[in-house]
């Protein structure tokens, strides 16, 4: 895989985490009495999130032991 893929593929994740996390707290927002807040939190989140997901398949696996 190339690093141009690679850096797409990791902008798309982080992309899809955030777009998530804003539309959960537009969705949250009124329940919590807030929608502005949620939707930073939300986003906040997700940003997390896709930077837990990144992280996680950039890992290099470790050579089998025999």
């Amino acid at each position: 895989m190339s690093k141009k893929s690679k850096k797409a593929k990791d902008q798309g994740t982080y992309a899809l985490c955030i777009t998530v996390g804003l539309m959960l707290g537009l969705g949250l927002g009124p329940l919590m009495g807030s929608v502005l807040i949620t939707m930073m939190v939300g986003a906040a989140l997700g940003g997390l999130a896709g930077y837990f997901f990144t992280q996680r398949a950039n890992r290099r696996k470790p050579p089998h032991s025999r």
